[in-house]
């Protein structure tokens, strides 16, 4: 009894050092080797990324998984539903027709399967600012306020090395999983007539169709990334990044107003655009002067007509910039380029200033 106590002691004592621990650890992923011998063996910063947002990782996995069913789903049964019920040919022009013959089915459609298009597009709409949001907080400036980034930089991972794996795990998760979610969604949405759904015409869900939430996520991970960095305070780092998410939605939009991709403009004496098709995007209006200058959205006073206006302001006539139907993928690849260049930038800037401030 006393041998066996003591070789009890003694096993005790030899997984006690941290030599013997890892030992032992290798010694339990060669017996999982073995037994399993097909599955990858994942190694590096980046699995252990994972490893700590595991749970997250899961639950993102689930919430995906359950929304491409749920749009696939969605597809079939809208196409389905438009079909038997005759709302493609009714409802292609305004939905006049549609509203006076069809109103029973016109409605139900608008309220169970318009809605759920409706809240698939809300929550792709604000899927860049959660991840902004989470890689900003709980990845990156977490770790710098706590510490514990010090027992990775001192296993032979450099601070760069530490920074690009806490990139590389989200952008993949964005370019496998967002992509595959807004190509879902663009898929279903394509299904219904503009007019059946006034609410989902393409100016009106620009941001969650196409390649562009992909782009708009990607930046929010590299905005995010840096702000962690800055901030080093976990609350502080996701309060910053929600005022900055703001501030580059905001630039992008306003370069994309700004010409990057050229609108079709219209010229008249008359106003133009008071009642402009259903697919037309809006940019701006206003009056040309004699020099060739512009006055957007002139103040005229209420009562008068275009024609009075125009005198009022020694204009020549009217302007219109918008955008048609047609315009649809050229502006998405467009801002898209635009946005996942910014992330690009901002990535490098974040890979550059740890390479400063930890050499």
């Amino acid at each position: 009894m006393t041998a066996v106590t003591g070789h009890h002691h003694e096993q005790q004592h030899e997984t006690s050092t941290p030599a013997a621990a890892e030992t032992m650890r290798q010694r339990e992923r060669q017996h999982e080797g073995e037994r399993w011998p097909w599955l990858p063996r994942p190694r590096g910063a980046a699995w252990l990324v994972l490893r700590q947002h595991r749970t997250t990782a899961w639950i993102a996995l689930g919430l995906l998984a359950a929304l491409l069913v749920e749009l696939v789903w969605l597809r079939f049964t809208m196409a389905g539903y438009i079909d038997r019920h005759g709302l493609r040919d009714a409802c292609d022009v305004s939905g006049a027709d549609c509203a006076v013959e069809r109103m029973a089915a016109v409605e139900h459609f608008r309220s169970v399967h318009g809605d759920l298009l409706h809240y698939s597009g809300l929550f792709l709409g604000y899927l860049p600012l959660l991840t902004g949001l989470f890689v900003a907080g709980p990845m990156v400036a977490r770790e710098l306020e706590t510490g514990t980034y010090r027992m990775a930089w001192t296993q032979a991972v450099s601070p760069a090395r530490w920074l690009a794996a806490k990139l590389a795990v989200p952008v993949v998760a964005v370019l496998g999983g967002v992509s595959l979610l807004t190509a879902a969604r663009t898929w279903a949405w394509s299904v219904v007539p503009a007019s059946l759904l006034p609410g989902e015409r393409w100016h009106s869900v620009f941001d969650t169709i196409g390649p562009l939430p992909v782009a708009r996520c990607l930046l929010a991970v590299a905005a995010g990334a840096l702000v962690g960095l800055l901030v080093r305070r976990t609350v502080g780092a996701m309060a910053v990044t929600l005022v900055a998410s703001g501030v580059l939605e905001w630039l992008i939009g306003t370069l994309r107003d700004s010409g990057l991709v050229a609108p079709v403009t219209e010229l008249s004496k008359d106003m133009p655009g008071l009642i402009l098709g259903p697919g037309d995007w809006v940019v701006e209006r206003g009056l040309i002067t004699p020099d060739g200058g512009r006055v957007p959205e002139p103040g005229c006073k209420v009562g008068i007509t275009p024609e009075q206006c125009v005198t009022q302001h020694d204009a020549l006539g009217w302007y219109l910039d918008y955008h048609p139907a047609s315009h649809l993928w050229e502006l998405q690849w467009a801002e898209a380029g635009l946005t996942a260049a910014a992330a690009v930038a901002l990535a490098a800037a974040a890979l550059a200033y740890v390479r400063r401030a930890y050499p």
